[in-house]
């Protein structure tokens, strides 16, 4: 998770209006073509990524089978591991900091904020047992990765480049102003 680096916790703070502001901003990053990251990352950082990203897609394969039996429990402590993958943070020397800051763009960090605001909320309709909920949640966070993997990995996943990605894809409740159920 990238949240120190990230914009995630001024979401919230800056009420209704500044967080559309954010969603439009985050929507025009996505909709146009960027530049692969990768190739701008150092090796260090390309390892620790690629490794949160193999923990999430393993998370979220047993988030989507855990839907499918009703396992609420696993939702919510696979929406709750997902939110708390601080592989990144926790491996970052001050300069892997910097770096990972002049190597991507703020819309990258946003979109990293709102699949892990999006996997709380997961976790959140884990616990209550709402089904309807989690899967309306875990169809955000999947967007969310196709999103951010057409805009920022077509380099991995070539099937993405060029994608009309609809705006909004994978935006955090805050970020939009809505809840996953409207």
């Amino acid at each position: 998770m990238l949240s120190p680096l990230s914009s995630r916790s001024l979401t919230p703070s800056r009420g209704r209006r500044g967080a559309l502001a954010l969603g439009a901003l985050f929507a025009s990053a996505a909709s146009l073509a960027a530049e692969p990251v990768r190739p701008e990352l150092t090796p260090k950082l390309q390892g620790l990524l690629q490794k949160e990203m193999i923990q999430i897609e393993q998370a979220m394969q047993e988030i989507y089978s855990a839907m499918l039996q009703g396992r609420h429990a696993v939702v919510a402590e696979k929406g709750q591991a997902i939110h708390d993958s601080f592989i990144l943070e926790q491996s970052l020397t001050d300069e892997d900091r910097q770096d990972l800051k002049a190597a991507v763009p703020q819309a990258f960090l946003q979109m990293d904020a709102d699949l892990h605001e999006l996997s709380a909320s997961l976790a959140e309709a884990g616990q209550a047992r709402d089904t309807a909920r989690q899967v309306a949640l875990y169809g955000r966070m999947t967007e969310s990765c196709v999103a951010c993997h057409g805009a920022y990995v077509t380099d991995r996943f070539e099937g993405l480049e060029g994608v009309d990605i609809p705006a909004g894809w994978g935006m955090a409740p805050s970020a939009q102003g809505n809840d996953p159920q409207d």
